[in-house]
């Protein structure tokens, strides 16, 4: 029996949207048992008519991390359900733990109380990208867990990122490239440079060398690495233009009777590109390099995208990915 740790509180949506998906998933999933955080009130009420309250345990908790958070503030915050959840996975209690909330507080009080796995200078937030192929997507790390990042730490991404492409996703070989603005060896910022130098010289495993954003997602690239200010511009403008392109799709097939007859003929394909292009398949990001299994989904999951989250929680534990780290940084 899996037992994940989630905290309930401080998504966009509220509890109840989280609630349906947390039932939803312990009714396909009868070897998955569920910790919840948050208020007490609230989440009985949520489950109140569940047939899987057997696998289900509730904890009162009287505070929500906020947004932003500093490590001495998040230390003070016992009570809220974030710094449970998470403290849950600590103390052996459960094997994983899941958040909605705050990014900053969750990549904090992650680092606090599990610590990164001996190695691991700094750890990284790591996520499937949607890609032109409907396949795995490409993994993408560091996506904002840090503002800077050295060159050892981008090579440790690389290493990661690896490790997470094959175990986790089933990618045999992966291929790991890093983000950078030219394709040729030497282009990029210090720490990219850097990097790249790394990469080569100690001959890591599926190194491709660098590619440009404009390539990034073509389908063809397992894993790119980053410091995690360029990853989370990335994510950020992927995702906005992502919203454009599909607002401009729509605005098409209404400009009269005959773009509204056209998108009867092709609603098919677009059907399959929306699915294809759809990030909540990948659930949300992964913290690379903690000791413990710490999944971050998005602050405004609907029931799908926290249903696929819960998926990726249970995918780590099975593949025992956080151990298979340990033993590569143990060499």
């Amino acid at each position: 029996m899996y037992k994940i740790a989630i905290d309930m509180m401080g998504s966009d949506e509220g509890p109840r949207q989280l609630s349906q998906a947390v039932d939803h998933y312990l009714k396909d999933n009868e070897d998955v048992s569920v910790l919840l955080y948050g208020d007490e009130t609230i989440l009985k009420d949520c489950f109140k008519d569940s047939l899987n309250l057997s696998r289900i345990q509730i904890v009162n908790t009287s505070s929500i991390i906020p947004m932003e958070i500093k490590p001495l503030e998040f230390l003070r915050a016992k009570d809220s359900s974030m710094y449970q959840a998470i403290n849950a996975v600590k103390n052996g209690e459960a094997d994983a733990v899941l958040t909605a909330g705050s990014t900053g507080g969750f990549v904090t009080g992650s680092t606090i109380l599990l610590r990164n796995i001996d190695g691991v200078e700094r750890a990284g937030l790591c996520s499937p990208f949607p890609t032109a192929k409907d396949g795995n997507g490409t993994v993408l790390l560091d996506i904002g867990a840090n503002n800077y990042n050295s060159a050892e730490e981008v090579y440790q991404y690389g290493v990661m990122g690896r490790l997470y492409s094959k175990y986790v996703l089933g990618v045999q070989e992966p291929g790991v490239w890093i983000l950078s603005n030219g394709t040729e060896e030497g282009k990029g910022t210090e720490e990219v440079v850097g990097a790249y130098q790394l990469m080569k010289e100690r001959n890591l495993l599926g190194f491709k060398g660098n590619v440009e954003a404009r390539n990034a997602l073509d389908g063809t690239h397992d894993v790119i690495v980053t410091p995690g200010y360029a990853g989370n511009i990335f994510l950020k403008a992927t995702e906005g233009m992502a919203k454009i392109m599909n607002d401009l799709i729509k605005q098409s097939f209404k400009t009269n009777l005959l773009t509204k007859i056209g998108y009867l003929f092709s609603s098919k394909g677009f059907k399959q590109m929306k699915k294809t292009m759809d990030y909540r398949r990948f659930g949300g990001a992964i913290l690379m390099g903690i000791n413990g299994v710490c999944v971050k989904a998005h602050g405004n999951s609907n029931e799908y995208a926290f249903y696929m989250a819960i998926g990726v929680c249970k995918k780590m534990i099975e593949t025992q990915i956080v151990d298979r780290i340990k033993e590569e940084f143990a060499k």
